[in-house]
């Protein structure tokens, strides 16, 4: 079959990159190529899903709550609609995929991803946490069932272009970029007072609200170096973040004879989502391209860990591996929450997070031990339950 006839299931459609995905497969298909979107699935917002049933035609969906079923039966009397975790995994498993795009938000995504590599399938990947907290099984998966996964991650999208110009062996380093977001040069006594809506306004990218909190204490960045780790089989000694507030780089790779490459691209989703697509063909649908000479330069500085104390406690919790990651990360998921919510002040967010994982260390008994998709679950609800009773 031709890289440009794919039979696509997305998860987390309704969502920012699922949303963005479906843009890309609709420009695909309108000049020429043969794109088709077999399964979908949704949390709460059965409207949007609705319209995007109406425009894609997919054989099956699976929406998070078993309540709307009825309403999607209603005006979708011969669409197989399906619930729940198991309701995932059933999509996952329908016959003819050729790629999963997994955008969903969160560890759920974890066993989606687990479940499409059982099957030996290409992952598009989005979702953080699959790597993030299961980076371990996602390895072990890969390498027995020859499935592929390809990084939706502007960052990590442009690692994987970079890395194929040598071989792993010849890598001196990686260099993942970060905008800084919108609190780069604001004094570290300020921002207490910063405010929910001031957080969310990231100076470069449109994106969902837990990524944009986490962009602003550079969380998200933490997270990146744990997944190129996992994506490309490199020491965390070899992996690098520097700051770049244009985005207009994505990332570096440094080789052994000197030659630094990079790959620069306009920030938007839709170029590192439509390279994941056709894989590993290029092709033209009239996504925004890089202006060079409006940029006039380009600016980089260093990564100030004092600035972001919650980078570290993320890049320390993927240095101890095990379980820790998924500790860090289902805290960070419930603070964001109770930060965006006013319950507790911008900075507690890096606070608690130091919290938890000091916590997890000392419940722990080695956190090295190789864990499992049990142990990994166990860890999220605990985490989750310390996060929502941390008074800050």
């Amino acid at each position: 079959m031709p890289e440009s006839q794919r039979r696509v299931t997305i998860l987390g459609s309704t969502g920012s990159i699922g949303c963005q995905t479906i843009d890309v497969i609709e420009r695909l298909n309108k000049q020429g190529h043969t794109f088709s979107v077999v399964g979908l699935s949704a949390g709460k917002n059965i409207n949007l899903l609705s319209q995007q049933i109406d425009r894609l035609h997919p054989s099956a969906v699976c929406i998070k709550e078993r309540s709307k079923v009825p309403t999607l039966y209603k005006r979708f009397p011969h669409l197989r609609i399906l619930t729940g975790e198991e309701g995932l995994k059933k999509v996952c498993r329908m016959d003819g995929v050729d790629l999963v795009v997994n955008a969903l938000v969160g560890a759920v995504g974890l066993g989606s991803t687990l479940e499409s590599l059982r099957l030996g399938r290409t992952v598009a990947l989005a979702n953080k946490e699959s790597l993030v907290i299961g980076g371990e099984l996602v390895s072990e998966l890969l390498t027995k069932y020859k499935g592929k996964i390809l990084p939706i991650d502007s960052e990590h999208n442009a690692l994987m272009q970079c890395l194929w110009a040598g071989k792993l062996a010849e890598v001196v380093r990686v260099i993942i970029t970060a905008s800084g977001g919108p609190f780069l040069h604001t004094p570290a006594k300020e921002l207490v007072h910063v405010r929910p809506e001031q957080a969310l306004g990231h100076p470069t990218w449109s994106m969902g609200k837990r990524i944009s909190i986490d962009s602003a204490t550079m969380v998200n960045k933490g997270f990146e170096v744990i997944e190129a780790h996992y994506l490309f089989s490199l020491p965390y000694e070899k992996i690098d973040v520097i700051i770049h507030p244009g985005s207009a780089i994505h990332s570096f790779v440094e080789y052994c004879d000197g030659s630094i490459l990079a790959e620069l691209a306009a920030p938007d989703m839709r170029i590192p989502i439509q390279y994941a697509l056709v894989y590993p063909a290029r092709v033209e649908t009239g996504l925004p391209r890089l202006d060079l000479e409006k940029i006039g330069r380009i600016e980089l500085e260093v990564l100030s860990r004092e600035q972001f104390p919650a980078f570290v406690t993320v890049l320390s919790a993927g240095q101890i591996g095990g379980t820790a990651p998924a500790a860090i990360n289902a805290a960070d998921e419930v603070l964001v929450d109770r930060f965006l919510k006013e319950e507790i002040p911008f900075t507690a967010l890096a606070e608690g997070l130091e919290t938890i994982l000091s916590r997890h260390i000392d419940r722990t008994v080695d956190t090295k031990q190789k864990t499992d998709f049990s142990a990994i679950l166990a860890t999220d609800k605990w985490a989750r339950e310390e996060a929502r009773d941390l008074f800050l």
